[in-house]
């Protein structure tokens, strides 16, 4: 039996070894082939994320685009209905030019009508609001011409792309008809809307790249686009319309024929669609280069693991690792890509809160006055006068960011701005925060609109601030520097030639590389819902881009980010003085009508103009002043009037007055500004435009300045 037992010894061990080699062979390939598995299951899943991300960011920025664009096209539509409405029954007894010159004004008031026309029952054109080069001819052929005189139209119909006759400009035409007192067609009003103003607009938003907006009928024929194809405007792409039946659907794109992702959105009220598109493959790019290098990683452990049960377990703990990292980074791609959907920015909101920070503002004013230097009130007051500042610098961005760079283009001294921003904000910083600057540009200026430089500097401030919630250090550094050498930027690029370099560092948490390439598109925010839009940073690039100028950044995580900003100096611009706060010029009773729509805000600046030794009557409708006006002309001194109102607009108003009396002088009130207004404001000759809410020095500078002119 020992011979035996001898014998059987050596089997056994085979079988265990083989046995152990088996175990570790199939242990091996059960292991490799489930990593395999659940590789290729995140490589699916951060697929369907790509995409679901890709899908959602541009269904939010359609709809907000064609939400936009309704309002738009709904100024419109109002001009219209406005415009055969007050044809109908108010023009009896003007004459041509009157009529002409009334839809000029009516058509200032709608940027992007480039002319507004009353047509008769015979398609003849009787009055314009702008005479072109070429008499206008008769539009009896036209498309918005017969569908609103056989009735087939229903309410404001939109002509198909075309080019104007008299200018050569691409346009689409919207109409309504017109009727007799008897219901028969008397003709049409016509708005011809310049498809160039919808075209920079859309410029103005950016859609990343490989991204594409389309403004399109639901024919599919091309209105607009984003980057321009002008080879494609007007012709017919019935794909892009359809492309909204199935949400968020893909389609080789007609126009350039790439594989793009598609999301649709209906204009409302109109027979228009906005089509926004991705290209895929700029889409999936993250996508693609995870999943290589998942499949790199999976072919690396195969190979280590077939070698020994070692190196499979050091395999193991590499793809438990890499999972691990692979899952946090989805959550970061899913956490970067929350996104907040722009509303609707409405300058009847900011103007409504600009007369409610108006009162506030002045009232503020008046009490600071009668209480003493030093005191519990004085502090509060002053606490109040800060927020109320704040709440302004609000509305200005809201509605800086909804003109997308219809700002003024003068020479602007870039130091005053940096510098005035520095103190706005140092008066809100935490305690736990040290401001360090170095301000050193001289009298470089640059062209553009101060408003939004300040916007640049408050925003990359305010970032940086919010990245160091343990505190820090924020420096701001303007200086000015010369490139010899052309070079490339983060965002951007900068030839040779002399520019103004604004840094703004911090010492906070840095910017994580997920992040940092999508920072500067609209709408993307790493914060928590309601604590912030997406919307700074994004303004900051169009507003930098549109000065020509680049973006630069450095960052670290954990260790700070640096923002430069390059912007080229057009010349030199000098800062004028301060003058004394405490010292107001006066009036000596002249009398001053002051008009407003807002009563609170009529008794506030009857308060401040008495108070600075002026007679002030106020109206709280320009109905009622131009009737009092009517009744004794040479009763006012200076009229002071708001621009919207909902009788007659402040301009047109100032028109009556000055028909009744020329040469007296107006002063104009408004809560948008802009060049075109001051353009409006300057050729119907008024004093001054000042910009709401008001201060009293604003008040009583303007005042002072108009008497000297007219002295």
């Amino acid at each position: 039996m020992p011979s035996a037992s001898g014998d059987t010894a050596p089997d056994a061990g085979s079988i265990r070894v083989k046995r152990l080699r088996l175990g570790v062979v199939v242990f091996g390939v059960l292991v490799i082939l489930a990593f395999a598995a659940s590789s290729a299951y995140d490589a699916r899943s951060s697929y369907r994320y790509a995409r679901a991300a890709t899908e959602r960011e541009i269904s939010n920025t359609a709809n907000a685009l064609a939400e936009q664009t309704a309002w738009i096209l709904r100024a419109v539509d109002l001009l219209l209905l406005d415009t055969a409405r007050w044809y109908s029954g108010e023009t009896n007894g003007m004459s041509t030019e009157q009529l002409d010159a009334a839809l000029a004004i009516r058509t200032a008031a709608v940027q992007q009508v480039r002319q507004l026309r009353i047509v008769d029952a015979r398609g003849n054109p009787l009055y314009e609001s702008h005479k072109f080069s070429a008499p206008s001819p008769n539009v009896a052929d036209r498309s918005y011409f017969t569908a609103q005189q056989d009735g087939t139209a229903q309410g404001m119909f939109m002509s198909g792309p075309l080019v104007t006759r008299t200018e050569g400009r691409a346009g689409v035409t919207f109409s309504r008809r017109l009727d007799d007192q008897n219901g028969r067609f008397a003709g049409v009003v016509t708005a011809l809307v310049d498809l160039e103003d919808l075209n920079q607009f859309y410029r103005a938003v950016n859609v990343g790249m490989g991204g594409a907006i389309q403004l399109i009928r639901d024919d599919g024929t091309l209105l607009v686009r984003n980057p321009r194809t002008p080879d494609a405007l007007g012709k017919a792409f019935p794909a892009l319309a359809a492309g909204g039946a199935v949400p968020q659907a893909t389609l080789v794109n007609p126009i350039d024929g790439q594989s793009d992702f598609i999301a649709v959105a209906l204009v409302a009220n109109t027979r228009l669609r906005i089509a926004v598109t991705r290209e895929s493959a700029a889409a999936l790019q993250p996508w693609r280069s995870e999943t290589i290098r998942v499949a790199a990683r999976t072919l690396v452990l195969t190979l280590l693991g077939a070698l020994t049960i070692v190196a499979l377990l050091s395999q193991l703990r590499r793809v438990a690792a890499g999972e691990r990292a692979l899952r946090e980074s989805e959550a970061q791609l899913r956490q970067s890509q929350k996104m907040e959907a722009i509303g609707t920015l409405a300058g009847g909101i900011a103007h409504d809160f600009n007369n409610i920070l108006g009162a506030i503002l002045g009232y503020g004013e008046l009490a600071l006055q009668h209480c003493t230097e030093k005191s519990e009130l004085r502090r509060y007051l002053d606490n109040i006068m800060h927020a109320t500042e704040r709440a302004k610098l609000l509305v200005e961005r809201i509605l800086g960011f909804s003109r997308s760079g219809l700002g003024d283009r003068v020479p602007v001294n870039v130091e005053s701005v940096v510098v005035e921003t520095l103190e706005l904000l140092q008066a809100s910083l935490p305690s736990n925060i040290r401001l360090q600057t170095k301000i050193d540009a001289a009298n470089a200026a640059v062209i553009g609109d101060a408003t939004y430089l300040h916007q640049v500097a408050m925003n990359l401030c305010t970032n940086a601030v919010q990245a160091m919630e343990s505190g820090g250090l924020l420096s701001v550094v303007l200086d000015r520097a010369e490139v010899r050498d052309p070079r490339t930027l983060f965002r951007g690029s900068i030839a040779r030639g002399s520019y103004v370099r604004l840094m703004v560092s911090d010492t906070g948490s840095g910017i994580a590389p997920a992040v940092l390439d999508r920072m500067f598109d609209p709408f993307f925010t790493t914060k928590e819902v309601g604590e912030g839009t997406g919307l700074g940073l994004s303004l900051v690039h169009g507003i930098v881009t549109d000065l020509g100028g680049a973006i630069d950044v450095a960052t670290s995580v954990g260790a700070g980010t640096r923002f430069e900003i390059w912007l080229p100096v057009t010349g030199e611009s000098v800062t004028a003085p301060v003058e004394d706060s405490g010292s107001l010029p006066r009036g000596h009773g002249e009398t001053v009508m002051i008009v407003d729509d807002e009563r609170p805000l009529v008794d506030l600046a009857e308060e401040i103009i008495a108070n600075l030794g002026y007679e002030p009557v106020g109206f709280a409708s320009s109905g009622a002043a131009l009737e009092a006006f009517r009744a004794a002309p040479e009763r006012f001194d200076v009229v002071l009037t708001d621009e919207s109102m909902p009788e007659l607009i402040g301009t047109e108003l100032a028109q009556a007055i000055r028909r009744l009396r020329p040469g007296i002088p107006i002063i104009l009130m408004t809560g948008y500004g802009g060049t075109q207004l001051a353009n409006r404001a300057a050729d119907i000759g008024l004093s001054d435009v000042l910009r709401k809410p008001l201060h009293r020095r604003d008040l009583a500078d303007s005042l002072a300045r108009v008497f000297e002119a007219v002295d």
